[in-house]
């Protein structure tokens, strides 16, 4: 007798399913499974997948026979890692099949899709949750979304803490955490069926109501309920149904929320954690003679794929090259600069000039004169720049304009005075010329003689 296997990974358990076609007393055969279940609690997942596979085709006797094997995957990085896990037990004769899709065959099989044509699924598992929008006709996925914020291990620590401030109890021995959050995980299964668990232990007794244990999910569960009303809103497709699998669709209180949150029929199979499993083994094929398969992640490039992906490096995009420096404008920025300063001093000196010895409006009217003339340049172009190529724009031309000659003051005659008094004193020399600036005279100043006194004679 040959048999099929389906398998689905968790990150807390690996269950396995059997399909097991019993007559049924009408005289139609009824499906039914045989489940197991692997704790992972303290392995990788994967690995504990692969090694239960082949426990399981080891003892193949007798009549019966496993013929092939369905493993439901997540997602891609899943995918890769189960693939691994089987290289290393040295099994290829089995099929992946995606989660979604392994669910809907199991729906399609027992009868509980009813007429729905689009379906949601709201798989709660202890590593996260996962929604996604199933095309009944088709198979496809049309929608997908996964996040870790909520969790069945985060409903399990919720509990852990809850005992552990009831009791006043801080465990630092890792040993004694790891035995009372095993033991919290078993009451939030028990608290399903049952209105208060009540768990004995070494590190202490678990007493916990379903109320109390609702009142503190309550908020991660609305949480929940909101993202699958967006990715409800979202669907390219109307969604007639919302299906819950997975070990958090036991809790009576998740159907409730999703229920009053979504408005539409929510749905919850018989055993919502095996789905997955039993879908795998509707969907699983032998595969005869089958190579080692080789994961997608853990492959390495072609050569192809290896001179596009250097192509690709080399061939930067636009907003990746560094932006050309338009020179042009740097050099007249600095001219500009150089012309304020000299400008700066020349106004300074003006001033100077005129308080010392009270210069005339002409002079006053060089330092502009001269700022302007610092100041002139010819205009400069910048032309576009290559992506490929950036060439250096050319440097800016300036024009110096060299100051007007200044003729030089006519000299002044002295006449002697007509008394025989000493001479008066000469005129001051004219002032010293200041480098940088534009060459100009101040007009020579003549004092008037000074005042004669006569001593009067005795």
């Amino acid at each position: 007798m040959t048999e099929v296997l389906g398998v689905s990974v968790g990150a807390s358990a690996v269950r396995m399913a059997r399909p097991d076609l019993r007559l049924h007393t009408s005289g139609e055969r009824e499906l039914d499974f045989h489940n197991d279940t692997v704790d992972a609690h303290f392995d990788r997942a994967e690995d504990v997948a692969a090694e239960s596979i082949g426990v399981v085709l080891s003892q193949n006797n007798g009549e019966r026979h496993v013929e092939a094997t369905g493993v439901a995957y997540r997602d891609q990085q899943q995918f890769g890692d189960i693939q691994q896990a089987m290289m290393e037990q040295r099994l290829y004769n089995y099929r992946l099949v995606p989660e979604a899709r392994a669910a809907l065959a199991y729906l399609e099989a027992s009868g509980e899709i009813g007429n729905f044509s689009t379906i949601a699924l709201y798989d709660l598992g202890s590593s996260g949750l996962t929604i996604s929008v199933v095309d009944r006709a088709s198979g496809d996925v049309l929608l997908a979304e996964r996040t870790t914020d909520i969790s069945g291990s985060d409903f399990d620590r919720l509990i852990c803490d809850n005992q552990l401030a009831k009791q006043g109890v801080d465990l630092d021995n890792a040993v004694g955490i790891a035995e009372f959050t095993t033991r919290c995980r078993i009451a939030k299964e028990q608290l399903s069926t049952s209105g208060a668990v009540c768990l004995p232990g070494d590190s202490g007794v678990i007493l916990i109501s379903r109320e109390s244990f609702e009142a503190l999910v309550t908020v991660p569960i609305e949480y929940s309920a909101r993202l699958v009303r967006d990715v409800i809103t979202r669907s390219p497709q109307r969604v007639d149904a919302l299906f819950l699998v997975g070990g958090g669709a036991r809790i009576p209180l998740v159907e409730a929320i999703l229920r009053s949150w979504t408005g539409l029929p929510v749905v919850t199979p018989a055993d919502p954690e095996a789905v997955a499993a039993k879908g795998a083994a509707l969907l699983a094929t032998p595969v005869n003679n089958a190579p080692a398969p080789s994961s997608p992640l853990r492959s390495a490039p072609s050569p192809a794929q290896a001179a596009a992906g250097a192509t690709a490096l080399t061939g930067a995009p636009d907003w990746l090259s560094p932006e050309p420096v338009d020179r042009s404008v740097t050099s007249k920025r600095k001219i500009r600069g150089a012309a304020l300063v000299a400008g700066g001093l020349a106004a300074v000196a003006a001033v100077g000039l005129t308080l010392g010895y009270g210069g005339s409006e002409d002079s006053t009217s060089a330092p502009a004169d001269s700022e302007q003339t610092l100041t002139t340049q010819a205009p400069s172009t910048t032309r576009a720049v290559p992506t490929t190529t950036v060439a250096a724009p050319p440097p800016p031309v300036t024009t110096t304009v060299a100051p007007a000659p200044v003729a030089p003051a006519p000299a002044e005659t002295y006449e002697a005075p007509q008394y025989d008094d000493p001479a008066p004193a000469p005129a001051p020399a004219p002032a010293p010329l200041i480098p940088g600036l534009p060459d100009f005279q101040l007009p020579q100043i003549q004092l008037p003689p000074p005042p004669v006194f006569e001593l009067p004679r005795f």
